[in-house]
Order: C-alpha cells, then structure tokens, then sequence
C-alpha cells in the first residue's frame, strides 16, 4: 500500500522518493559529500537530464530485473533495489555489504548517486513517472535543468589549497596519533579473537560445529504460510534476520530464492518463547503473525532420522540429546532408536542444533512447502469431527492431543490400534474408535490413552477401561462383540475373556486369527 502511495504521488512531486526518503540514496550523498565536499552535486539523481550512455545503461538493467521477475528468479532481482542492499548490510550479511559497499564506493569515486541515476530498477520507473510532474523541482526560481553542468564547477584555485591545507592537517594527525602499523595490528588481533570465539570454548578446546545437511525443502520462517506466495512477496530485506532473537535465520544463496530467509541450526534453533518477532518485522507481508495461534501450533516443516548416523546404530551409544531437547516431546525412543512423531513435530530445529554427531547431524529437519496452523478444538467438536470421520470410512481410529488431531488410522480389526501403540501415539490421547471390546480396550490401557470414545463399545470393554482410570465413552453399548459372520462372539473377545493383565491380552491379540476361531 506504501508503494503504491509513492508511484500514485510521484507524477505530481516527481522522485521525492529518490530525493527526501530513501536510506540508501540519502547515503551516497553523504558519502559524495564527504569525499568531495567543494564539487559535490546535492541530489543530483532528481535534477539532471540523462546522457545517452545512462539512459542505454538504465534500460538495459531495468530489462533484466524485469525478466528475472518474470521467471521466477525475484529474489535476485529484488536484492539490487535499495531496501533490500541496505536490509542485508544491516543484518552483517557478506552480500549485502560488499553491494552496499559497492554502491558508496561509487558515490564516492563519481559525481552524485551513480547507482540510482545509472541502475536502480526502482529509480527507473520513478523516473519515467516524474518526467510530466505537476510541481518539478525548481533552480534559481526556474522549473527543471537547463543543463548547463555549472553546480559541477567550482573554485578551482580555492578548492585545491583548502585540500592541500586538509591534507597536510591529517598528515599531522596520523603522525600523532595511531600508526597504521598499530592499527592492522589491532584489527588483526579482534579477528582472531573472533576466530577463537567460534572454534573454541571457555578453555580452549577445540569445537566443531555441526555441517549443514543438505535437505529436501528449506524451512522458511513461522508464518511463511506457503512457500509459493513467500517466494513471491519476499524481497530479501534481511529485516526478519536482523530482528531474529536466536540468529538461526541466514539469507540464501540460490539464485531463486537470493537474499531470502531460511533457517540454520547451526548456532541455535526457532525457540517456541519467541513470539514471531521475525514476522513482526517484515514489511511486505510475506511472514504473517499469527495471533491467534500458539508458536507449538505452526509447524514450519518435520524431523528426519538417519540410521548411517545416529550414535546408538553405528557406536551402540544410548544418546538422548535428540529427545530431551525436543520442546514439544515429539521424539520418544522405541526399541532402542529415535521415532519422530511428525504430526506433533513443528519443526523448529532444536534436535538437529543439539545432535553431536559430525560432520552432518544425525536428524535434520525438512521444511514444509504449506506450513501447518493447527488451531486446537474443544473437545466436543474434536469428537464429533473424528466419528464423523470414522463413518464416511475415511479412517478407523483417531487419536486427539492438546485441542487437534494428531494421529489416524485405517484398516480391519485391531491392527489399526496396534500399529498406533507401537508408535507411542496413544499415550496421553483421546482415542475415537469404531469399535472397543476387552480386546481393543487391553491395548488402549497399554498404549496409556486419556480418554476413549465409540461408536458401540461392549459392556465388559467399558468396565475394563474404567476399571484402569480411563474414561469410557459410547453412543451405543452391548452386551458382546461377535464376529464378522454373526455367528458367534469376536475371536479376539474369546482370546482374552479369561485374562486381566493388559500386556499379556495385546501379546495374544497380536497373533495371527486361525480359521477354527471364526466357526
């Protein structure tokens, strides 16, 4: 809306925008102020007319922002506007300092804001809107330039002595003050402190740090929302990596996505207390703040395993760095390796900061090209959303934590519910089923489920769970569940009607229904 504010006023007052507002042409001229301060043109990028070389230079670079827009290569193109140079040098990005670099190196060696009279795509098309406006800048009373270059000349003769008088003061002062000698020393000795600091820890021990896996999809920042619409909107100001607290976000080095934020775990990870201060900060709109959702509930991407790296497969050591770091507890071990529940897993890094294995970590995480907003539900809706599902038969179990659904199921009998005890998903869950006999309620007393709902649901089923503290619910209660073919009681049921203990019904529920159990 801001942009479009300046191009609606830019035919009336000219490039204001070039001349009063914007940070990077208002540091050329300072720059070209300081280095010539007796020919120097004041905001010379407004004024005068263009010569045939710029106006070929202009539209030669403004063609090929143009193109690179047009085939999906913004981020690039974007990098070279001035927001985005003065948003990467102000976030310590190696990029956009040496552009911004550049770019005051030419104010300083030419006349003026080289780069917004020869290169700006931005400058541009302000340019060709301001060349007709209602109220042009006026010199000695007269509206435009006649180009008669005389703000470029000077007293010659006064100008060279107050140089050479300039000069030979800061000769003075260089030989009373610092030596150039003790100055690269100085330098020389923060740099390698820096390096010390990076490599090392309080006593000096060497340090590694974690190399950066090479993953399927980056994870962009919470509120990204679609990777799609991001990549369009985002112009790679840095201003959400300057305002990261934990400084896990870097700018990329694809050409696609040049100067746009992705996460590195390297030195940190996205830390749930944060309240989308990165989203805060961007000024396009391309990270939304969530208000209404807690940071658990945005899940920018999901962890992945390797087997070839993890310390317990490859040395036989018990590492749990993974799992007491996860803040959402979506890593648990089972049978001696890292299982990810990737529906609670909101993808935030800590497992992949923490894991000590070099020189790629064991678990990385994959971004999300659609990040997931999972907004939590009552309980009434959760339970009417998951039976509704269980009779479209799109599912057959449905296990709800913390106001969402977090895990489904489908398939005949008990070996949907199996499959979710194996994966420790049950734990601490509302568990919505078809149907729950003794058998099925065996494995939901194992599987330490919270609460339990069905459609139909046996008498013996009800008691067994209540009798182990966890709440039975049903729509309809009978008195036995039989068999498919309706002549007799379930197998299972029949299976485990003289047992008590939970973990010896799901062991006999486990084994393989014979055909003499169906007659």
């Amino acid at each position: 809306l801001g942009f479009l504010i300046v191009l609606a006023l830019t035919p009336v007052w000219g490039r204001f925008f070039c001349g009063w507002l914007c940070p990077l042409g208002i540091l050329q001229s300072l720059v070209n102020k300081i280095c010539h301060p007796k020919t120097h043109v004041r905001r010379v990028c407004t004024r005068l007319p263009e010569t045939k070389a710029q106006r070929i230079v202009r539209w030669t670079a403004f063609a090929l922002w143009a193109i690179g827009l047009a085939f999906g290569f913004g981020a690039l193109v974007w990098s070279i506007t001035p927001y985005s140079i003065l948003g990467k040098a102000l976030t310590l990005s190696r990029i956009g300092l040496g552009m911004a670099i550049f770019v005051l190196i030419l104010a300083a060696i030419g006349r003026g804001r080289i780069w917004c009279n020869w290169i700006c795509p931005v400058g541009t098309v302000f340019n060709l809107l301001s060349r007709k406006c209602a109220f042009p800048h006026k010199i000695n009373g007269k509206e435009g330039c006649g180009n008669c270059r005389a703000c470029f000349h000077q007293n010659n003769v006064l100008a060279a002595n107050e140089a050479k008088k300039e000069s030979s003061e800061v000769k003075k002062e260089n030989t009373e003050g610092l030596t150039r000698r003790e100055a690269l020393t100085g330098v020389a000795v923060l740099a390698a402190a820096d390096v010390i600091e990076k490599t090392t820890d309080g006593g000096f021990a060497p340090v590694s740090l974690p190399g950066i896996p090479e993953r399927p999809a980056e994870v962009l920042p919470p509120g990204a929302v679609a990777r799609e619409t991001f990549n369009r909107l985002c112009v790679g100001c840095g201003a959400c990596i300057a305002a990261c607290p934990q400084k896990c976000l870097v700018a990329s080095t694809s050409l696609k996505t040049f100067g746009q934020p992705k996460m590195n775990f390297q030195h940190s990870y996205c830390r749930l207390a944060c309240n989308q201060k990165c989203a805060q900060a961007c000024p396009v709109g391309a990270l939304k703040v969530r208000k209404d959702l807690d940071r658990k509930d945005m899940h920018m991407g999901h962890a992945i395993w390797k087997k070839d790296r993890c310390l317990r497969t490859t040395q036989g050591v018990d590492c749990m760095a993974c799992v007491k770091k996860c803040p959402v507890k979506a890593i648990a071990i089972v049978e001696g390796v890292p299982v990810i529940d990737k529906a609670k897993c909101i993808g935030c890094g800590a497992c992949e900061h923490v894991c000590p294995v070099r020189p790629l970590p064991a678990i990385f995480v994959k971004g999300f090209d659609q990040q997931r907003c999972v907004k939590p539900m009552v309980e009434a809706d959760l339970i009417a959303e998951a039976a509704e599902r269980i009779r479209r038969d799109e599912v057959s179990v449905v296990v709800a934590k913390y106001g969402v659904i977090r895990a489904t199921n489908k398939g005949r009998g008990l070996k949907p519910l199996l499959e979710l005890l194996d994966q420790g998903k049950l734990k601490d869950g509302l568990v919505v089923d078809k149907i729950i006999g003794r058998a099925a309620a065996a494995i939901l007393v194992s599987g330490r489920a919270r609460k339990v709902y069905s459609l139909v649901m046996s008498e013996g089923g009800k008691k067994f769970l209540e009798e182990h503290g966890i709440e039975a619910v049903a729509e309809k209660v009978i008195p036995v569940i039989i068999n498919r073919k309706k002549t007799g009681q379930c197998p299972m049921e029949n299976r485990v009607k003289d047992m008590t203990e939970p973990r010896q019904m799901v062991k006999a529920c486990r084994k393989p229904v014979d055909e003499s159990e169906l007659q």
